[in-house]
């Protein structure tokens, strides 16, 4: 129940927001991933596509395509199931049953295969652990990235205010090794 009042309170919180702040920060979280990380290096990389509140990847998307980057997204298979498709531009693109884009490609990657994963959030507690919108769909994909000797740097992108001094983070949630605001990188490992 705890998690479900945070999500509320941090949801009418962004909606919240002037259109002026939020061009200005997604703009600034953006700069600040393209100056701090060697995109250049990273071969396999999970962006997303928008939804509400989360930060926009246009930028940073902007950039790779200077490098011979493989993009993926995020495609959901069932109402438990996502997975992770290559992404290229131009090619057809279709909502799903959230009003989110998806990429028709065929071609999956394992997420430990991946050398970054961008993941958007609702809020982040102090230790790192993700809070999304409920379904549960990044903590089922990313559920063995542990396990593997290779693993995805795991960074999310969000608004300062999303990042709370509070302690909800469960076992099986999504945990960020660096969280990337408009005024800072927090580092979790």
């Amino acid at each position: 129940m705890l998690k479900n009042q945070i999500r509320k309170s941090l949801v009418e919180q962004g909606l919240a927001l002037s259109n002026r702040a939020v061009q200005e920060n997604n703009k600034e979280i953006q700069k600040r991933v393209i100056d701090n990380f060697e995109l250049s290096l990273m071969k396999n990389i999970l962006m997303y596509f928008p939804f509400r509140q989360e930060i926009e990847v246009n930028l940073i998307s902007e950039e790779l395509k200077k490098f011979s980057n493989e993009i993926y997204m995020p495609k959901l298979l069932s109402n438990k199931k996502m997975v992770f498709n290559r992404f290229v531009e131009g090619q057809n693109l279709t909502k799903n049953n959230y009003g989110i884009l998806e990429s028709d490609s065929e071609v999956y990657l394992e997420p430990f295969k991946f050398d970054v994963m961008f993941i958007p959030f609702v809020g982040v507690d102090l230790n790192g652990f993700r809070l999304g919108y409920g379904g549960g769909y990044f903590d089922r994909a990313l559920s063995n990235i542990n396990h593997h000797k290779e693993k995805p740097l795991v960074i999310g992108l969000g608004y300062e205010y999303q990042l709370l001094d509070a302690d909800f983070g469960e076992p099986h949630d999504l945990r960020y090794n660096k969280v990337v605001t408009e005024n800072r990188i927090h580092i979790f490992d």
